[in-house]
């Protein structure tokens, strides 16, 4: 019986993530396949305000993937990036 969850990028987190430096890049890869077994994973943290967006700190704790859990046994990745501006420009929920 297969569990695992279908990760797929926005293409602005695409980009994001092939900009990385290779050791950052490597560790978010390692994430990436881990939040495809399980996006719930421990560390992982529902963001303030939203029903479905999460995020998960990685490369001690400098970076930031931000995710949503959708239908369909989905990880759509929103954000790769430092963590000072990983939730840049994220729409306020209420207006969605």
């Amino acid at each position: 019986m297969e569990f695992n969850w279908h990760v797929r990028f926005l293409p602005a987190a695409r980009r994001e993530f092939r900009k990385l430096d290779d050791s950052v890049k490597a560790e978010a890869s390692e994430v990436l396949r881990e939040l495809s077994d399980d996006p719930f994973l421990f560390g992982a943290a529902l963001l303030r305000g939203y029903t479905d967006l999460y995020r998960i700190k990685f490369y001690r704790e400098q970076y930031r993937i931000v995710y949503q859990v959708a239908a369909g046994r989905r990880v759509v990745i929103w954000r790769v990036r430092p963590r000072s501006a990983a939730y840049i420009g994220l729409r306020n929920p209420s207006e969605i």
